[in-house]
């Protein structure tokens, strides 16, 4: 008796897969799509250090993808060249924009922030630059260390003997408002255009003294140190042609005038051209002392003084000079817009100053 026959199997289908093959194919898709999406994070990241910050961070999520997609690639063994690439260049397009994000968080906090500094002396001693044998000079009609305005111009000063600014005693029925600004500074120049004129009324209605200290701290992060100079420039015109100060004052935050805060500035031959044209003509003392720079390290010692005691005559002791502009009425700090005028109106109105009698 013979053995039964067994039936013979199914000869595979022509167009079948393994498993094993079709597992190994999806992961060489992984792998293409790892090098896609690092080759792309690495160039989002290049590309927005140059043009778009934020672009940073969508090409950290794409760089994330590709990593776990290489990881993937490499594990499974299957087309790892393009794996290794995608998982090379999304760990290097990581590194970059977390550099990235480092710089910006850097820079952000030197423009909002104030700078600190070493010195916690007067600007006339500790402050004096290395390797000059005179005393800094400190301007004449600047004893506070700004600019003083009342409604017959600049108060003239002495420099102070202290060595040290010294409060400017308002008088009985004028009130005194502090403007402190940088003049590379936007938001300043928003202020400037918002309340400038209202500045103007009260100062020439006697109701109120404007005191204008122009600060240097946004030199940290542009190439020519342009607030410094212009802040000196201002000295320069405080001392030797008054008359003019404040309108040089405005002119320097015409958006014609004022560099953007990360690009070079005029030059001093502009920047005296500037202050003439503000001026209606500058004189010879005044363009000497813009070009020789004389009050540049004034106005930088100024700026670490302000940035290192607490705000003259302030309701609170403490009240300290975080930014610009930093604006203080009666010794209290107007924390509204720099753009909102009605804010900065009413803000006037809750310090007693009688704005609509001006308006």
């Amino acid at each position: 008796m013979t053995d039964p026959q067994q039936p013979l199997p199914a000869p595979p289908h022509p167009y079948a897969e393994s498993g094993s093959a079709s597992r190994r194919r999806g992961n060489g898709n992984l792998s293409i799509a790892a090098m896609a999406l690092g080759l792309a994070a690495l160039v989002t990241v290049i590309v927005s250090a140059f043009y778009f910050g934020l672009g940073a961070i969508l090409g950290a999520l794409l760089a994330v993808a590709a990593v776990v997609l290489g990881i993937v690639g490499v594990i499974s063994r299957s087309r790892r060249a393009p794996a290794v690439v995608g998982l090379a260049s999304g760990a290097l397009a990581l590194l970059v924009a977390l550099v990235l994000g480092v710089v910006s968080a850097v820079t952000l906090a030197g423009s909002i922030a104030a700078p600190s500094g070493s010195h916690s002396g007067a600007p006339g001693a500790a402050d004096e630059p290395q390797g000059s044998e005179d005393p800094m000079s400190w301007p004449e009609n600047m004893a506070t260390g700004g600019i003083v305005f009342d409604q017959d111009g600049v108060v003239r000063s002495e420099i102070p003997s202290s060595g040290a600014p010294e409060p400017q005693e308002a008088g009985a029925e004028a009130h005194a408002v502090r403007v402190y600004v940088d003049y590379r500074c936007p938001s300043c120049s928003v202020f400037e255009t918002t309340n400038g004129e209202t500045l103007e009324r009260l100062m020439e209605s006697g109701q109120a003294s404007v005191e204008i200290t122009p600060l240097t701290f946004l030199d940290r992060i542009s190439p020519d140190q342009y607030s410094s100079r212009a802040s000196a420039a201002m000295a320069c015109v405080a001392e030797a042609q008054p008359e003019a100060a404040w309108k040089v004052h405005r002119h320097l935050f015409d958006p014609a005038v004022q560099p953007a805060e990360t690009t070079g500035g005029l030059d001093n031959g502009a920047l005296i051209d500037a202050v003439d044209e503000a001026a209606g003509g500058a004189n010879d003392d005044v363009r000497s002392c813009i070009e020789s720079e004389r009050f540049v390290p004034f106005a930088q010692a100024l700026n670490e003084w302000v940035f290192d005691n607490p705000v003259p005559g302030a309701e609170d002791p403490q009240l300290a000079v975080t930014g610009t502009p930093f604006v203080v009425v009666d010794g209290v700090p107007f924390t509204g817009s720099p753009g909102d005028a009605q804010a900065f109106t009413d803000f006037l109105a809750e310090q007693e100053v009688a704005v609509g009698s001006v308006s």
